[in-house]
Parts: C-alpha cells; sequence; structure tokens
C-alpha cells in the first residue's frame, strides 16, 4: 500500500452528507425528476413511479415539502384535490438529477442486464 495516500488528510464534505442525507433516501431522487417535468396529483405521482406505496409517497413528499423542495398546494373540492410541484430550490436540482441520470445511462448496468443470463457457447461438430 501507498503509505504516501494513507498520511494524506481526507475530509468528508458536510455539504454531501446533508444533500444525500435527504436525497439519498429511497424515491426522493425519482419524486424531484418526475416533478420537473411539471405540477402533478397525488395520484398521478403514484401511478407514474412503479412500486412506491402511497404510504412511502405521502411521506416522502412531506419531507421534500419540508426541505424547501416541493410546494403543496391544496384545491378547494369538491373532490378535494393536492398538486405538488418544485420550488425555486426544487428546480435548481434539475441539471444535477439529469447530469445523474447520464451518468447512470452510461456507467450503471440496466437491471435486466445485470441478472440476465450468460448465453452458453455451443461447440462445433
Amino acid at each position: 500500500m501507498n503509505r504516501k495516500l494513507d498520511a494524506q488528510a481526507r475530509h468528508c464534505d458536510e455539504r454531501l452528507t446533508r444533500a444525500f442525507t435527504l436525497l439519498g433516501k429511497r424515491w426522493s431522487g425519482v419524486i424531484l425528476g418526475v416533478l420537473l417535468q411539471g405540477p402533478a396529483h397525488f395520484s398521478v405521482l403514484a401511478c407514474t413511479i412503479p412500486g412506491i406505496s402511497e404510504r412511502m409517497l405521502s411521506d416522502r413528499l412531506d419531507e421534500l415539502s419540508r426541505a424547501g423542495l416541493i410546494d403543496r398546494t391544496v384545491l378547494d373540492g369538491p373532490p378535494l384535490g393536492v398538486i405538488y410541484q418544485l420550488t425555486d430550490g426544487g428546480r435548481a436540482l434539475g441539471p444535477g438529477l439529469l447530469k445523474l441520470g447520464e451518468w447512470a445511462e452510461h456507467y450503471m448496468v440496466p437491471p435486466a442486464k445485470r441478472h440476465a443470463p450468460r448465453s452458453r457457447r455451443t461447440a462445433s461438430a
């Protein structure tokens, strides 16, 4: 091992720690990514994001709202409705989220390919 590398002082970027504490939670980035396309009703978000439960969606929306990344607007009824949209702070994440998506496309193997069985070569006679 290279002792020079071991001796170098390192630090954890507190800004990244704060950002990933919020955005690193499952579904948070995906919800923000969907809302980058424009405001949406709760039911649209629930249908658009495969695999998320309504309870988890509600929890994440509340958390993102408290963090100042999304606005929640209650519509007068009947029927009552709620629309979620990004705040200026949420929209400011857009370029970073899009870059993260590009990175994933380039460097991460899609789930379908990750678990695909390897093809077997047949011996030619």
